[in-house]
């Protein structure tokens, strides 16, 4: 507050009056706002009027573009506004706005004094301003006001002498105050003196939150939470519905997962990812998992395979999604080893391309590795789950892990596993220091404490972005929504669809029955890195007098046209050569690479129905 001392009748006590009285305008113009609506029309129409009577079409068309977006653009204005939310506000907000513009209008043709102006002027004003000071969270809004002015002493009572609130706002489930900190003071005094505030703010135990403002630190965000919205489970919703001729959704795109104390989603990136799942158990971690599973399902650029040592009770009922599906350590580290191929496959592939970072699509996907109780694998399923986590990262090869304690012992002596862990969920621990285990060194000081988290499915996320710890809870899916979904997004090739065709050939009732063999649930996986990979793979190991397009199309299960525009982008950059007529291979390094732009033998070339050749067609390069 400017306060200038008052010396004996001197000009100062009128200048600290006049101070206070502005003050007193900017701190209740939310009561005042029709009092600043009215004298704000009339200025504006007087001034129309005086200087412009001509642009009375002025008002109309800022009215009818105000209502329009009302009307078929509201999400733009309630993702600034979120009290717009509400149809009532709406209603009001349109009724506000077809009022003023006709008024202004009418001011600017006759003036905002003439005839009956005044009078209806001032009627409108009391007609919006009842619903507007008698709003809902009017009462809410006083309070969250006293305690501003009150805080000072509530900082005094909680240790935090000097202390002030600079602004605070207001939601569904309680309020957020930023807070100035005197000088000295830290974000860490502030966590250490919650529950102080909490007693000092007369609220609930394990009520109040403090994050850390990255600009600032002489700053800190207080949140207190009135009604806690993780009291009752978070139901799923499907985050896509499937609509046959429109593709799914992307692993590209943030997945959501549960909903923070706010009401805000909690939106995770997972795109070429690790992840870690941590807490104790009847925490949640299965059904976290499960959320997880679910997200990553609805995408149509994922690939999933699961490793379950509790005999596949957990993840069994996604046999529709997954592609593999080990239940026993010798599967397992089947599964992972082939997990390891996959990855240096696909890394062999990006160097011939000259790249370095895969990108998932529909026919070369993310690959998922889902892990259960990581602690039960064999050192060498450790071992190579670590040689995932530290290569699988650019590839698009990626684990997903759920275990209790992730101690240094239990992820395998010497290994860098637990470091490369990209995005941490903490759920409730028994003990603190386990939250250092999860999250990382240091964070339990920072304020992640999950001990006291009172409901399975509570979490705290770290990853890129989210670094500040906000409370929350995971989706809960039922039984129902897990069998829904996977029946939903049921993948070809899966474990069911394996189980399913070894029955057939299994059956003596069968045409097929002991004429081939039926396929393996566990050992050499499905095709996941799509065509691109499964071309070059066969242009590798063609030998030296090259293989047939027909072969190729044989490998990749894709038509002629395809393989030659895919052939003759390999020309272009060198990669690819003809060692003989028709007959095609990759190219070794010692090989020299063709002349650019060399055309492909007309021998060779399909043509298209109008007579042209299928190589004058748009290029789509590799993957």
């Amino acid at each position: 507050m400017w306060i200038v001392p008052v010396n004996h009748g001197s000009g100062s006590e009128i200048f600290y009056v006049g101070d206070e009285f502005f003050r007193a305008l900017w701190r209740y113009r939310a009561e005042l706002a029709p009092v600043y609506w009215l004298a704000g029309c009339l200025l504006a129409g007087w001034w129309l009027h005086a200087a412009h009577p001509n642009w009375w079409p002025l008002p109309i068309v800022a009215g009818l573009t105000g209502l329009v977006l009302l009307a078929f653009r509201p999400a733009v204005l309630i993702a600034k506004y979120p009290l717009l939310s509400r149809w009532r506000v709406r209603l009001w907000g349109a009724g506000f706005i077809a009022t003023v513009s006709a008024w202004l209008t009418a001011a600017t043709i006759t003036g905002p004094t003439a005839g009956p102006m005044r009078p209806i002027a001032l009627l409108a004003t009391a007609a919006f301003a009842v619903p507007w000071i008698w709003r809902e969270d009017r009462a809410r809004l006083t309070k969250v006001r006293i305690l501003r002015d009150h805080f000072p002493d509530t900082a005094d009572a909680a240790g935090l002498s000097g202390a002030r609130m600079v602004s605070a706002v207001i939601d569904k489930w309680g309020w957020t105050a930023r807070i100035r900190l005197r000088r000295g003071q830290t974000y860490g005094d502030a966590v250490k003196a919650l529950p102080e505030l909490e007693s000092a703010l007369g609220a609930r135990i394990g009520s109040a939150r403090a994050e850390p403002v990255k600009d600032n630190a002489s700053q800190f965000t207080l949140r207190l939470v009135e009604i806690d919205p993780h009291a009752q489970p978070v139901l799923w919703e499907p985050r896509h519905t499937p609509v046959l001729g429109k593709p799914n959704a992307s692993i590209t795109e943030p997945i959501t997962v549960g909903i923070y104390e706010d009401g805000a989603p909690v939106i995770v990136s997972v795109l070429r990812r690790h992840v870690l799942i941590g807490g104790a158990t009847d925490s949640g971690k299965s059904g976290l998992l499960n959320v997880i599973l679910g997200r990553i399902a609805e995408c149509n650029d994922t690939a999933v395979w699961g490793i379950d040592l509790k005999k596949g009770m957990e993840l069994a009922p996604w046999s529709n999604v997954l592609h593999k599906l080990a239940t026993d350590n010798d599967s397992a580290e089947d599964l992972l080893q082939s997990a390891v191929d996959e990855l240096e496959a696909r890394a062999e592939f990006l160097t011939s391309q000259g790249r370095r970072e895969w990108y998932p699509k529909s026919d070369a996907p993310q690959l998922f590795i889902m892990i259960d109780e990581y602690a039960e694998l064999s050192k060498k399923g450790q071992k190579l789950a670590d040689s995932i986590s530290r290569r699988g990262r650019a590839v698009a090869v990626c684990l997903l892990i759920a275990t209790q304690r992730p101690t240094q012992k239990s992820m395998g002596e010497g290994s860098a596993l637990r470091a490369q862990m990209n995005v941490r969920f903490c759920l409730r621990v028994n003990e603190a220091p386990d939250v250092d285990l999860i999250l990382g060194a240091g964070k339990l000081r920072a304020g992640w404490d999950t001990t006291t988290f009172d409901a399975p499915g509570k979490f705290l996320v770290s990853a890129a972005g989210l670094d500040a710890p906000r409370r929350a809870r995971a989706e809960l899916m039922t039984d129902a929504d897990v069998h829904d979904t996977a029946i939903t997004y049921a993948r070809p090739g899966s474990v069911t669809a394996q189980l399913a065709a070894q029955a057939v050939f299994a059956s003596p009732d069968s045409p097929a029955h002991g004429l081939v063999e039926a396929p393996e649930t566990i050992g050499t996986p499905p095709a996941v890195s799509g065509p691109e990979m499964a071309l070059w793979a066969a242009l590798k190991d063609a030998p030296p007098e090259g293989v047939s397009v027909g072969s190729l199309q044989q490998a990749t299960g894709r038509g002629r046209r395809w393989v030659y525009k895919r052939l003759q982008a390999g020309r272009e950059d060198g990669t690819v050569t003809t060692p003989s007529h028709g007959r095609w291979r990759a190219m070794t390094p010692r090989q020299n690479p063709p002349p650019p732009n060399q055309p492909i033998p007309p021998a060779d070339r399909p043509t298209d129905p109008d007579g042209g050749h299928a190589d004058n067609q748009p290029h789509d390069h590799p993957q």
